[in-house]
């Protein structure tokens, strides 16, 4: 069994009285003071503040595209296409990127890769200042931005159903442009369900490395799940945003947060995280991982002002927001390690590589398989609950392709011929899914697109499942990885595999 069990911290600390906020600007004072609670959006508990998000969607809707709080410019800080073929019905002012609003196109999705460590961070920011749009132009004081509980499983039935506001076409949470079986009540199904596993994320220690998994599922696998489901073919619609028929809008980075839906989503996975910081196993981001990728913070408030931040402001505020869970507190961890120190995946080296694979492999087939001879036989003593300074073992995969499958990946190590493959296993390394992975920065990033191939890294650690397998005493690492949903046509090559110690 694993051997670190994930404990969700659900009883408040005394000090943290719950109140409704008053609505309006808070001080630095009061902010403290003031709790909003954010809540199941699938619960009766939710019903004032879905019907608070309806009724300012509405509004935001029919707000010029100029207008920091409108539908369109919210949704184009987190992106928006590049070019929008024929005349732009939704947003006259914006055709091409010479024609970007200030904070637009600002998400950290990437093919770098290197903006993700603040994927989380800049998340919480982006959504808590829509979140005081909304309560705003809503007129309900004590509004919180829901979230969708799709990871519970108390009753997976209720949790994995889009929550009923959404479904209905007469709501301006409404977006035709999804997966159909979602928008007619159908629950998440198939092996999309597999990826809500939670068991292997929260048992990261580093925050670097949870925020990096994180990314990959359950965030990018539910985005491509609400764009195209299970089944990639015939899913095309049309994008309203795109102004041409795309996958649904969830799918694409730049349209993923015009659909309503996105807002709860990303409730949600601000939600886990905050679980998984609050457990034994959480760790709070380091400023110095932060600042080792500069990143803009910009936004705007209720009042249609620019607010910007330092990476040094964003660090303080971070982990002290007005809001909670209505089964999470949002704070700072209780007792922080002592000994943490920086985890960087930039910093990885490979002069720490025990087994590697580095010949080129196709990875269409349904399932393949590699056998990494473990060329370094000393004794390690990897990191455990027993022992907090034991060596990481990192499992490094790089692939490439010119279009970024639909098709996603489970990845085990020295998985028995005669045992399922289940994410719940010792067995279980991580997901690999492809949210993003066309997408490029360059518009303001400065990067170089000359290579005809692009590539994507994942980074798993494997200690524990090193542990468990008896991996170190074995001759080699047997690596599986087990394809589910795309194409047979899918164009993925593993380039290479390393397995590390840090």
């Amino acid at each position: 069994m694993k051997k670190v069990l994930f404990s969700v911290l659900i009883l408040f600390v005394s000090f943290m009285t719950i109140r409704c906020g008053s609505g309006g600007e808070t001080t630095a004072d009061s902010r403290k003071e003031i709790r909003y609670v954010r809540k199941n959006a699938s619960s009766e508990a939710a019903a004032k503040d879905l019907e608070a998000l309806d009724k300012a969607l509405a509004i935001m809707r029919t707000m010029d595209c100029s207008d920091p709080a409108s539908w369109y410019y919210q949704g184009a800080m987190h992106w928006v296409p590049d070019t929008i073929t024929g005349p732009n019905s939704l947003c006259e002012s914006y055709q091409t990127m010479a024609d970007l609003k200030t904070a637009w196109d600002n998400c950290t999705h990437s093919d770098s890769g290197e903006e993700e460590i603040h994927f989380l961070v800049w998340h919480r920011f982006y959504i808590y200042h829509f979140e005081k749009i909304v309560r705003k132009l809503s007129g309900y004081d004590e509004f919180a931005l829901p979230y969708w509980g799709y990871t519970d499983t108390a009753d997976t039935l209720a949790s994995r159903t889009m929550p009923a506001f959404f479904r209905n076409n007469a709501s301006a949470l409404f977006e035709p442009a999804r997966l159909d079986s979602l928008n007619q009540g159908i629950p998440i199904s198939g092996r999309a369900t597999r990826k809500l596993s939670l068991t292997k994320l929260n048992e990261y220690h580093h925050y670097s490395l949870f925020n990096k998994n994180i990314d990959v599922a359950p965030h990018g696998a539910m985005h491509n799940y609400i764009g195209f489901g299970n089944d990639t073919t015939g899913k095309f619609r049309h994008n309203q945003v795109w102004q041409q028929n795309t996958y649904g809008m969830m799918a694409e980075v730049a349209t993923a947060a015009f659909d309503p839906i996105f807002w709860t989503h990303h409730s949600n996975i601000d939600r886990i995280w905050q679980q998984w910081t609050n457990s034994p196993n959480g760790q709070q981001v380091l400023l110095d991982e932060l600042k080792s990728v500069p990143w803009d913070y910009v936004f705007f408030d209720e009042n249609g002002n620019k607010v910007q931040y330092s990476i040094d402001e964003v660090f303080g505020q971070v982990y002290d927001m007005d809001y909670d869970f209505d089964d999470t507190p949002v704070l700072p961890k209780i007792s922080p390690k002592q000994d943490v120190k920086l985890f960087s995946l930039k910093d990885i080296s490979l002069g720490d590589t025990i087994a590697k694979h580095l010949k080129a492999v196709s990875l269409k087939n349904a399932r393949t398989r590699l056998s990494l001879p473990n060329t370094n036989k000393e004794n390690l003593q990897l990191f455990s609950a027993e022992n907090p300074k034991g060596h990481v073992l990192l499992l490094t995969i790089t692939v490439s392709f010119e279009k970024a499958p639909k098709g996603d990946y489970e990845v085990y190590l020295n998985l028995p011929g005669n045992i399922a493959a289940n994410p719940e296993s010792d067995h279980f390394a991580g997901f690999m899914t492809f949210f993003g992975a066309n997408h490029t920065h360059g518009a303001h990033a400065g990067h170089a697109h000359h290579q005809t191939r692009k590539k994507k890294t994942f980074v798993f650690e494997i200690s524990d499942e090193a542990l468990d397998t008896d991996a170190l005493n074995k001759s080699s690492f047997d690596i599986s990885f087990l394809k589910s949903g795309g194409s047979a046509l899918d164009d993925i090559q593993l380039e290479n595999v390393h397995i590390i110690k840090q």
